[in-house]
């Protein structure tokens, strides 16, 4: 098993998640995850992007999860919320794609407080 730091934005990096928006993606990420039996370690929402610590079997693997996890949870955001689809001006909850990075074992800790504190970071996204 590896593990993954991934991150992905709202289409074009939209201010969605907050609110009650915020709360239903971070539900959303997690069932949709759990569905699939998808390990999600470490998770974060802010403003316009998700931050997630997966561990996976290998990078085809997290491919294939990073888009179930993507499109489950999109489908069923805007289901939730079917208002945001006007009010953002759009019909693509993600953007297409997601970035990753293969962590070592030994940096976990490291990826992990990262994760956590993305709302102390808050400041550099308002810049």
């Amino acid at each position: 098993m590896a593990l993954y730091h991934v991150w992905f934005a709202t289409k074009r990096r939209k201010w969605l998640l907050q609110g009650e928006v915020l709360d239903a993606a971070r539900e959303e990420i997690a069932n949709a995850a759990s569905q699939h039996s998808i390990r999600i370690i470490e998770q974060e929402a802010i403003v316009d992007h998700v931050h997630l610590l997966v561990e996976v079997d290998d990078a085809p693997a997290l491919a294939k999860a990073m888009n179930y996890v993507k499109g489950a949870s999109a489908r069923r955001i805007f289901k939730r919320f079917p208002e945001l689809k006007l009010d953002a001006h759009t019909t693509s909850f993600w953007q297409a794609h997601y970035g990753s990075r293969l962590i070592p074992p030994e940096a976990r800790a490291t990826v992990t407080r990262y994760i956590r504190t993305q709302w102390e970071r808050l400041e550099e996204f308002e810049r």
